[in-house]
C-alpha cells in the first residue's frame, strides 16, 4: 500500500498581494536609488528594463526562449533606440529603431506570426523606454515628470489589483482580462491621483496643472495595462515572465508604462507643467 503525497499548499490571495506590494516597494526603492545616483545609471537602468521586456516579449510571442536572429534582431533595435536617446541622439534613435524593425520583420519573413509581431517588440519595449529616459535627458522638470509618472503607475497598479481581488464588482473587460473589475479601476485611478498630488508638492511641477493630468496618466496606466493582457491571450500566456515574485515579468510590473510614456512626454512638450 502505498502514501498519498501530501498535497501542496497554495498561496493564498494574502500571500500574494504581499508579494505584490513587496515587489512594489523594492522597486520604488531601487528607482529611488537610480534618481539619486542619476545618470549615467539612470540610463543604464531604463536600457536593462527595456531589454528584459523585449527578451520575454520575444518568448512570448515565439513560445520559447532559444535564441534566433529576429530576437537579437529586434533587441538590438531596442537596445539602440534607448542608448540613443540617453545620450540625446532622439533623431538617430527614432531612425534607428524603424531600421531595426524593417530589418527584423524581413529576418522573419517566412514566419508569418514573428514577422509581424517581432518588430512590434521595438515598438512595444524601445519606444517607450526611450521616451521615459528622453524625459530625464531633456532636463527641467523632465525627471520629476518621470520619477512622478513611475510611482502613479506603480501605485495605481497595486490599487486596483487590491480593490479587484478584495471588493469585486463588475468586470472590466472578462474576455481580456478577468481578474480586472471596474472598482479596481476606480480605486486605481483615485490612488495614483492621490499620490501625484502628494509627490507634486516637493516639485517645480504647478500642482493645479497636474492635478488635472493625473487621473488621466493613472487611467492611461490601466488601459495599457488591459493592452498587454490583450497580447498574453492571444499568445495564451498568464504572466510574461517569473523574474518579479507576485508580479510575473517585467513586462507585467511595467506593463502600465508603454501609453503612459507617451501622455507624460505630451505634459512636457504641451508646456502643461
Amino acid at each position: 500500500m502505498t502514501q498519498e503525497s501530501p498535497p501542496v499548499a497554495q498561496p493564498t490571495t494574502g500571500d500574494h498581494l504581499r508579494k505584490r506590494i513587496l515587489t512594489g516597494l523594492a522597486a520604488a526603492a531601487f528607482g529611488l536609488t537610480v534618481f539619486a545616483v542619476g545618470a549615467p545609471l539612470l540610463q543604464f537602468a531604463g536600457l536593462f528594463i527595456a531589454l528584459v521586456i523585449a527578451y520575454e516579449w520575444s518568448n512570448i510571442i515565439r513560445g520559447t526562449s532559444q535564441p534566433s536572429i529576429g530576437t537579437a534582431l529586434m533587441l538590438f533595435g531596442v537596445g539602440l533606440g534607448v542608448s540613443a536617446t540617453g545620450y540625446g541622439s532622439f533623431m538617430f534613435a527614432a531612425v534607428g529603431m524603424g531600421v531595426m524593425c524593417a530589418l527584423t520583420a524581413l529576418a522573419c519573413w517566412n514566419k508569418p506570426v514573428e514577422r509581424i509581431w517581432l518588430p512590434l517588440g521595438i515598438v512595444y519595449a524601445g519606444v517607450p523606454w526611450s521616451l521615459l529616459v528622453g524625459l530625464y535627458v531633456i532636463g527641467g522638470v523632465g525627471p520629476w515628470v518621470l520619477a512622478i509618472g513611475l510611482c502613479v503607475v506603480t501605485s495605481a497598479d497595486i490599487a486596483a489589483y487590491f480593490a479587484g481581488k478584495h471588493l469585486g464588482g463588475p468586470k472590466l473587460a472578462p474576455k481580456i482580462s478577468p481578474k480586472k473589475t471596474w472598482i479596481g479601476l476606480l480605486m486605481g485611478v483615485t490612488v495614483g491621483y492621490i499620490v501625484a498630488q502628494v509627490l507634486v508638492t516637493w516639485s517645480p511641477i504647478t500642482a493645479w496643472k497636474f492635478a488635472l493630468a493625473a487621473p488621466a496618466f493613472a487611467l492611461i496606466s490601466q488601459v495599457s495595462d488591459l493592452m498587454e493582457s490583450l497580447v498574453k491571450r492571444r499568445f495564451g500566456v498568464k504572466d510574461a515572465g517569473t523574474l518579479l515574485p507576485g508580479h510575473g515579468g517585467v513586462m507585467d510590473r511595467m506593463d502600465g508604462m508603454v501609453l503612459t510614456s507617451v501622455a507624460l512626454v505630451l505634459f512636457c512638450l504641451l508646456g502643461w507643467h
